[in-house]
């Protein structure tokens, strides 16, 4: 993506606010190598500090049981990481990731997960719609469901990438099954925020890349709760995890395709996610554009889904919403965005063929180029002190979050009286 490009045909009013936009990236990715290389990533695994360290730009200290990463690494493993795959369908493409605990039912009292039978009606159901879902991770979570034999399920699916997550797989030959094959990618998730090492998962980084999966590499921050709340903050923490796995997954096998899957949320003041805030979608927008226009990596964020419990109206416009913010203001590609509910708790087939109708019709009524817009992201000065003040703790309670519990409010107010949200 040539982005300067892109900048000088877009309507002459955004152009310098879009310039300024390109520069918070680079800024947010400067810091985000100040927080690697100062303040660290908490872990104990042997494994990885032991794979950092023979770079000689890794260093451990046993009394932090923090691990430090120069500069040099991170842009090291930026260079060496695939910047394109097989398959790849360029900006907004749109598809169903994660794996929604739930099958929501409308005549069930209490939530359950799917059977066999319900996952195989619904992957009909799915490759009904390629036109519009073209990626997916199983919809649901299966009753005691073994992870391979989902994964195979799935696989009748073709012209679709599938998504998959070796960790949960229980033996080598599962974790193998799909090395080597275009059309499926490894989701992990071996961060826990803010910028603390889950051991057994990053072990499980290190097998896939070893074996040559496709890797998308995964981390969802709560803003105001595990990283800090202005979208600055919450960006660069997001940034750093996705990171750090980076710069294992290129250490093992440089050169494997790792996606930048920084998926951060927005949370409301009682502690809730907020899926349905058009910040939830404007955050992941940032996200994709600081690889976009930044860092060349492919990138998959979350949006367009919502935080009702049921497939009604309100629901249907969340949707809606979201995933017109995410392709009218451009991302890459995005995860969540047909059939969940309740901040990813449910996977509902009602919901699923109403966003998949809206979609085809989006898609319809904007065949054209859309110029490009600015997110105006609220600066903030105080982004590293924070995150040095706090590191590995609970920005929850801390006076910074405080002090800007309206700032995703404001945002999309601000962007609202621009004119640039749909009304």
């Amino acid at each position: 993506m040539n982005i300067d490009e892109l900048i000088s045909q877009a309507p002459v009013e955004y152009q310098v606010a879009l310039k300024e936009e390109k520069q918070t990236y680079r800024r947010i990715h400067e810091i985000t190598q100040l927080v690697l290389s100062e303040i660290g990533v908490e872990t104990k695994n042997k494994q990885i500090i032991s794979v950092l360290e023979r770079t000689g730009l890794a260093g451990y200290d046993g009394s932090t049981g923090r691990i430090y990463l120069l500069p040099e690494l991170i842009d090291q493993s930026i260079d060496s990481a695939a910047r394109t795959y097989p398959g790849d369908e360029g900006v907004n493409t749109l598809g169903i990731g994660g794996i929604p605990p739930f099958l929501y039912r409308e005549s069930e009292p209490f939530p359950l997960p799917a059977t066999y039978e319900e996952l195989a009606h619904l992957i009909r159901l799915i490759n009904a719609n390629l036109d519009v879902v073209r990626f997916l991770s199983q919809p649901v979570k299966v009753h005691n469901g073994d992870p391979l034999k989902c994964n195979q399920m799935m696989d009748q699916i073709r012209d679709c990438l599938k998504v998959t997550c070796s960790a949960y797989m229980d033996n080598e030959d599962a974790v193998k099954w799909f090395s080597g094959r275009d059309d499926w990618h490894d989701s992990i998730c071996g961060i826990r925020s803010p910028l603390i090492c889950m051991d057994d998962m990053m072990d499980a980084l290190v097998k896939s890349a070893q074996a040559g999966n496709n890797l998308r590499l995964t981390t969802m921050p709560l803003a105001g709760r595990t990283v800090p709340q202005t979208p600055e903050a919450c960006i660069i923490i997001t940034h750093a995890e996705v990171m750090f796995m980076l710069a294992v997954a290129q250490t093992v096998n440089p050169g494997i395709l790792c996606m930048h899957g920084g998926m951060p949320c927005p949370t409301r003041p009682d502690g809730n996610l907020a899926y349905s805030h058009d910040a939830m979608d404007l955050l992941n927008v940032a996200v994709a554009r600081l690889n976009m226009w930044l860092t060349g990596l492919p990138t998959v964020q979350s949006g367009g889904s919502t935080e009702e419990k049921e497939p009604g109206r309100k629901a249907l416009a969340d949707g809606i919403r979201g995933r017109y913010i995410l392709c009218d203001f451009g991302v890459h590609n995005a995860r969540h965005c047909f059939g969940a509910l309740d901040n990813l708790n449910f996977f509902s087939e009602a919901a699923f063929i109403k966003d998949c109708e809206a979609q085809r019709q989006y898609q319809k009524n904007n065949a054209g180029h859309t110029a490009l817009k600015p997110l105006y992201i609220p600066k903030d000065d105080q982004a590293f002190d924070v995150i040095r003040r706090i590191g590995s703790g609970d920005y929850y309670t801390d006076y910074h979050t405080t002090a800007n519990i309206s700032v995703y409010d404001q945002w999309v107010e601000q962007l609202g009286d621009k004119g640039l949200l749909p009304e």
